[in-house]
């Protein structure tokens, strides 16, 4: 492989690697969210979530056991 498509390479793993992580915190809080307040996290809000940017994940997952269900309606808004 050349240098440049090495370079691509890993810059497409890099990438491949932050999209895969910020699934796994998605999920996460989704999993800790389904737990707290059951069928009050609908799918809507679920594929909020899922759509939300990073700054947005961040905080969710930063108070997973403090917001209410209120706030994280209010924050997906």
């Amino acid at each position: 492989m050349t240098k440049i498509g090495a370079s691509i390479f890993e810059e497409g793993v890099e990438k491949g690697e932050r999209e895969g992580e910020r699934k796994g915190k998605i999920e996460f809080a989704i999993k800790i969210l389904n737990k707290r307040f059951g069928n009050q996290l609908t799918e809507e809000i679920k594929d909020k979530i899922r759509k939300a940017d990073e700054k947005t994940i961040d905080y969710i997952g930063d108070n997973l056991l403090e917001i209410t269900i209120e706030e994280l309606k209010e924050l997906l808004k």
